[in-house]
């Protein structure tokens, strides 16, 4: 049960960070695109944060729009986040595991 927990507890985590950061994203690009011709340290962190977060599911820019319309996008970036939060547990049990025998 406690494994569950915090699987969806990183899940939303994740799906939250991924639905905030895209807007804030574009406004900052649009705000210093406008003002300045060279994109700052800022700006190219953000996009690093927004192609992290968003990495399995960056390919869906290949697909029609019309596979997932208005906010139905959400849909595979809720597999997404539940996909980091599976990798992330793994990765914790694993590390775990070799700690642990190196005791």
């Amino acid at each position: 049960m406690k494994k569950l927990v915090t699987f969806l507890f990183i899940a939303l985590i994740h799906f939250g960070l991924s639905v905030v950061i895209m807007p804030i994203t574009m406004s900052v690009a649009g705000t210093l695109n406008a003002a300045q011709s060279t994109s700052t340290m800022g700006l190219k962190t953000l996009v690093a944060v927004t192609r992290i977060l968003h990495f399995p599911i960056i390919s869906l820019s290949w697909y029609s729009r019309q596979w997932f319309p208005g906010n139905w996008i959400r849909i595979p970036m809720l597999i997404n986040s539940c996909l980091w939060a599976a990798g992330i547990l793994c990765l914790v049990i694993v590390c775990r595991k070799i700690l642990g025998k190196s005791q």
